[in-house]
C-alpha cells in the first residue's frame, strides 16, 4: 500500500519536474532572464547581426560581443551602440534599439578599403549613358576604327570586356564621339544627337542597341512626335509608382526640382566655382525627362528618394512608413540608388561614397578624378563604374573603369 502510494508521489513528482523544466525552457527561449538580485525574471530581447562579407566582430557599446552571422541573445531593452569590423573593410556603426520579446536584425554591408580598379575600356569612352533599367551602357569611341559601342552591365567573369559591342561605325560624316546619347524607355532605342560649336543641331540618328554594324536612319524629321511618344510612357510609369508616395512626399517635391533625364536627384551643385546641374551626365541634352514627378523609386519600389523645395535629400520608406534626411553633401554631383535599395551611391567632387538609404554609415568608396560625375552601381552590386583617366596625363581619353566592391 505504502509502496503503490510512494509510486504514485514519485510520479506526480517527476512530472512535475518536466513541467517546470519545460516551463522555463519556453520563458529561456522567448527571452525572459532571472535577476537574481532583486528575484524578478526579466524580459529580454535579441540582436541578429549578419554582416557581408562574414566573419565581422560585432561589439555592443564597445565591448567584443560575437562575430556576425550569429544571434546576440538575453539583452536588456534598451539603445545599444553597435559596431562592426572586419580587417580591410569599412567600419558600420548605428545606435540599435533592443526591444523586448523581439529580434532586432542587422544586415551590415562593408566594403573593401582598398578596392581593386580595372579597365573596362581601353580607347576611350565618350558621353557614356547608362540605359533607363542599367542594364546597358552605350558610349563613343573617336578616329576612323571607332563608332558606337554598347556596354552590357552582366556579372559573368570578364563580361564587360567579351560583351562589348560595335553597332555602328564613325563614318566621314558622323563621329561617334562628338555624339551625346538619349536612350528610350524601353532601353532598346537610342537618339544619338550631333551638334556644332555654336549648339546646332546637325542631326538626330535613331540606333538599336541590340543591332550590331547597323545602318545610320536620321529621324530629325520625326523627332518631335519620337520624343512626345517617349515621355508620355515615362509620365504614365512615373504617375503609376506616385500613386504609391503620400501626398506629403509628392507635394513637398512639387516645385522643388526639374527632374533631369537620369535616375539621379536634381539639384545645383558649385564644382570649381561653378554651378553645374545635378544629372547622371550633364553634357547630355535634355531631350526627355525620366522623372517627371520628381520620385525616384528604389530597385525594389519599397523606398523613394526625393529632394525638397530646400534642396535637402530624402528618403521615404513605403513598407515602414518612415523618412530620412541625408545629410549635407559638399560639392554633390549625383546620388543613385545602389542595387539592395538599402543603399545610395553618392557622387561627390572627387569623392564616391556608398550610405544606408536612412542616411547612417557613409563609407568612402574612392577618391580621385572621375569625370561628369559617371559614378554608377553594377545591377548585381558588386562593383562600381566609373569614367575617368586614372593617373593618365592630361589630355588622355577617359575610359570606364570597374571598381571591385567585393
Amino acid at each position: 500500500m505504502n509502496l503503490a502510494k510512494n509510486r504514485t508521489i514519485f510520479s506526480i513528482a517527476i512530472l512535475l519536474i518536466i513541467a517546470i523544466i519545460a516551463l522555463v525552457a519556453i520563458f529561456w527561449a522567448r527571452g525572459f532572464k532571472p535577476n537574481f538580485r532583486n528575484g524578478t525574471i526579466q524580459r529580454t530581447g535579441l540582436i541578429v547581426a549578419n554582416s557581408l562579407p562574414t566573419g565581422a566582430q560585432v561589439f555592443i557599446d564597445d565591448r567584443l560581443t560575437s562575430a556576425t552571422n550569429t544571434s546576440i541573445a538575453f539583452l536588456e531593452p534598451k539603445t545599444y551602440k553597435v559596431k562592426i569590423e572586419k580587417d580591410g573593410y569599412t567600419t558600420w556603426q548605428k545606435d540599435i534599439t533592443v526591444q523586448a520579446d523581439l529580434a532586432t536584425e542587422i544586415n551590415a554591408l562593408l566594403f573593401p578599403l582598398a578596392p581593386q580598379i580595372s579597365p573596362l575600356t581601353t580607347t576611350g569612352a565618350t558621353n557614356p549613358t547608362l540605359s533607363p533599367d542599367s542594364a546597358k551602357i552605350i558610349y563613343g569611341v573617336s578616329g576612323v576604327n571607332g563608332g558606337v559601342y554598347i556596354l552590357p552591365m552582366t556579372d559573368n567573369i570578364f563580361a564587360f570586356r567579351q560583351g562589348t559591342r560595335l553597332i555602328a561605325k564613325n563614318t566621314a560624316s558622323f563621329d561617334f564621339s562628338n555624339a551625346q546619347f538619349n536612350w528610350g524607355p524601353d532601353s532598346k532605342q537610342v537618339i544619338a544627337r550631333f551638334k556644332t560649336a555654336d549648339g546646332t543641331v546637325t542631326a538626330n540618328l535613331m540606333l538599336d542597341s541590340d543591332v550590331s554594324n547597323q545602318p545610320l536612319r536620321d529621324v530629325t524629321a520625326s523627332l518631335g512626335a519620337t520624343i512626345s511618344d517617349w515621355q508620355e510612357q515615362i509620365n504614365a510609369r512615373a504617375q503609376t509608382l506616385a500613386v504609391l508616395a503620400p501626398d506629403e512626399v509628392k507635394g513637398a517635391t512639387e516645385e522643388a526640382t526639374q527632374a533631369s533625364p537620369s535616375p539621379v536627384a536634381s539639384t545645383q551643385s558649385t564644382v570649381n566655382g561653378k554651378n553645374i546641374s545635378v544629372n547622371r551626365e550633364p553634357t547630355t541634352d535634355n531631350l526627355i525627362n525620366y522623372y517627371p514627378t520628381g520620385l525616384i523609386f528604389s530597385p525594389d519600389e519599397e523606398k523613394v528618394l526625393y529632394t525638397d523645395k530646400n534642396g535637402k535629400h530624402h528618403v521615404y520608406d513605403l513598407k515602414n512608413k518612415k523618412q530620412y534626411t541625408m545629410p549635407d553633401f559638399t560639392n554633390l554631383i549625383n546620388i543613385t540608388w545602389f542595387p539592395d535599395s538599402a543603399h545610395l551611391v553618392v557622387a561627390q567632387k572627387d569623392q564616391i561614397s556608398i550610405i544606408e538609404s536612412d542616411g547612417n554609415n557613409k563609407m568612402g568608396i574612392y577618391s580621385g578624378k572621375f569625370e561628369y560625375g559617371f559614378a554608377f552601381a553594377h545591377p548585381s552590386g558588386s562593383k562600381l563604374v566609373i569614367l575617368t583617366t586614372l593617373t593618365q596625363p592630361e589630355g588622355t581619353p577617359s575610359n570606364l573603369y570597374a571598381i571591385n566592391l567585393k
